[in-house]
């Protein structure tokens, strides 16, 4: 009789973590298909070393530059200081070109070229 209550117990344990957890998730925002990996192809040249590649999915201009995203931060912030929203700074300084990008301050002023037409 006991050990029934006992399992009843942890079973209600269970529950009621889990019902935490979900609680929690919504709080944060986090879905649960957010939560699933996507799948990991290996690609190894048959010695036993193998790299996880991301399977249909190649990294995205931002990912493959930390710095270049370190800049375009720089340059949001300083339109968004000049009066621009945020949305629309963002996008101005992504729409830019990898020439215009060269320098901080040519792509501050390229963005800023662009926020000015899409405000006129």
């Amino acid at each position: 009789m006991t050990q029934a209550l006992y399992m009843l117990l942890g079973g209600s344990l269970v529950c009621l973590g889990v019902i935490a957890q979900a609680v929690a998730d919504r709080i944060r925002g986090i879905r649960a298909a957010d939560r699933q990996r996507k799948p990991v192809a290996l690609a190894g040249d048959g010695d036993g070393a193998a790299l996880p590649l991301r399977a249909r999915e190649e990294p995205s201009a931002r990912e493959r530059a930390p710095a270049a995203t370190a800049m375009a931060k720089d340059v949001i912030a300083a339109l968004v200081s000049a009066g621009f929203k945020k949305a629309q700074a963002s996008e101005a300084a992504w729409g830019c070109t990898a020439a215009e990008r060269a320098t901080l301050e040519d792509w501050t002023g390229a963005a800023l070229r662009r926020c000015a037409k899409g405000a006129a």
